[in-house]
C-alpha cells in the first residue's frame, strides 16, 4: 500500500474489529513471552550477583551463554514491544490478491479450492442469462473470494464421524440435527440405510438452519451456492448423479433420489431448495464476506453461520 493510499485510507468497522483483535492477541503473547524471558533473566541475574555457587558454577563456567542469554532477552522484549506500537490496521476490502487476509474458524485450516470445485458452484450461480442468482458479484472461476476455503482440522478435532455425532449429542432436544453428507450418492445411501451402524466417513457435516436470526437471510444464499443446489441442480441431475462430487448427497431419505426417498431429482430438489441444509465442515470465508458488507456489523452472515453450525470462529468478535 502506497503513502498516498495510506493517508487518503480510512478502515471501516470490520478492519478496526480485526485490528483489535490482533493487537490485542499481540499485546496477550507479548505479555507471556516478556514475562517468561524477564523473570528468568531477573532470577539469573540475582543468583550470580547474590550467591557464591551462583558466580562459581553459572557465571565462571558459562559467563558466554549467560551475556548471551541476558542480551538476547532483552532485543527479543524490545523487539515484541515495538510490534505492538507500530501495527497498524490493514486494509481487509472484498476481494483477496492473496491468503494473508483470510480469517478462518478456530483451528480450522486453509486449502486452496480445487479448480473442479469452483466450476461446479460458479455453473450452480448461474442464470440462463449468465448473471449471478445467488451472489451476483461471483460469476467468474477466476473470483478472487473462490480461490481459497477454510475445512476443519481432523487432527485436532477427530473424524467427521466423531464431530458429527458429538455435535448431535450436544445439540437441544428440539433442534435440526446434524446429518452426514457425502460426494457420492452411493455412499449416502448405504450410510442412509445403515444408520447407526454405518461405519463410513461423512465427506460433510450438514445441518438445516433454523430461527435465522432478522437481517441475515442471505444466509440462505450462501448455503445454495456453497452447495452447489441450485439452478444448475436440475438441469445436470445432480442430485441423482453417480459422476457428481461437489454438491452434498445428504444421508437422508427425504433428500434422497429412490429407494425410501422422492422418486426423481425434482422432488429432492424441492426438499434441498427449500431446507437450504449448510455445510458446516467447509466454509468459504470470502463468500460470507461478499455477503457481510452488507449489513450492519460488517460481520453478520458470518456470524451467523458460525452460530446455525455450532462453530467457534473468535475472531468474527459476534455481539
Amino acid at each position: 500500500m502506497s503513502d498516498i493510499e495510506t493517508k487518503e485510507w480510512k478502515p471501516n468497522d470490520r478492519e478496526l474489529r480485526l485490528f483489535e483483535q490482533e493487537k490485542m492477541d499481540l499485546y496477550k503473547g507479548t505479555f507471556v513471552v516478556c514475562i517468561v524471558y524477564g523473570l528468568s533473566a531477573f532470577i539469573l541475574l540475582v543468583v550470580i550477583l547474590f550467591t557464591e555457587w551462583g558466580k562459581e558454577f553459572i557465571y565462571d563456567k558459562f559467563a558466554p551463554a549467560v551475556i548471551t542469554y541476558i542480551l538476547g532477552s532483552l532485543v527479543i522484549i524490545i523487539y515484541l514491544l515495538n510490534a505492538i506500537f507500530s501495527i497498524k490496521p490493514r486494509k481487509v476490502g472484498t476481494d483477496f490478491d492473496s491468503d494473508s487476509s483470510l480469517i478462518c474458524p478456530d483451528f480450522w485450516r486453509l486449502e486452496t479450492v480445487t479448480d473442479a470445485n469452483r466450476t461446479a458452484m460458479i455453473n450452480n450461480n448461474l442464470k440462463a442469462d449468465g448473471k449471478g442468482t445467488f451472489i451476483p458479484s461471483i460469476v467468474k472461476e477466476t473470483n478472487a473470494n473462490l480461490q481459497y476455503r477454510c475445512v476443519y482440522d481432523e487432527k485436532v478435532y477427530g473424524t467427521t464421524k466423531e464431530v458429527m455425532e458429538m455435535k448431535n449429542a450436544l445439540n437441544p432436544p428440539n433442534a435440526s440435527p446434524y446429518m452426514a453428507g457425502f460426494l457420492k450418492k452411493a455412499d449416502a445411501t448405504i450410510h442412509q440405510q445403515r444408520d447407526t451402524k454405518s461405519t463410513l466417513k461423512p465427506d460433510y457435516i450438514v445441518k438445516k438452519p433454523e430461527n435465522i436470526r432478522a437481517g441475515t437471510e442471505e444466509l440462505k444464499k450462501y448455503a445454495q451456492f456453497s452447495g452447489a443446489y441450485g439452478t444448475d441442480i436440475d438441469s445436470n441431475n445432480k442430485i441423482d448423479s453417480g459422476t457428481d462430487l461437489y454438491t452434498p448427497k445428504i444421508a437422508k431419505a427425504e433428500y434422497l433420489v429412490g429407494g425410501t426417498g422422492p422418486a426423481n431429482a425434482s422432488a429432492a430438489r424441492t426438499k434441498y431448495v427449500a431446507d437450504t441444509p449448510l455445510i458446516c465442515n467447509v466454509v468459504y470465508p470470502q463468500v460470507l464476506g461478499v455477503l457481510d458488507k452488507d449489513t450492519k456489523e460488517k460481520n453478520e452472515i458470518s456470524c451467523e453461520y458460525a452460530k446455525q453450525c455450532g462453530v467457534s470462529w473468535s475472531s468474527l468478535k459476534c455481539k
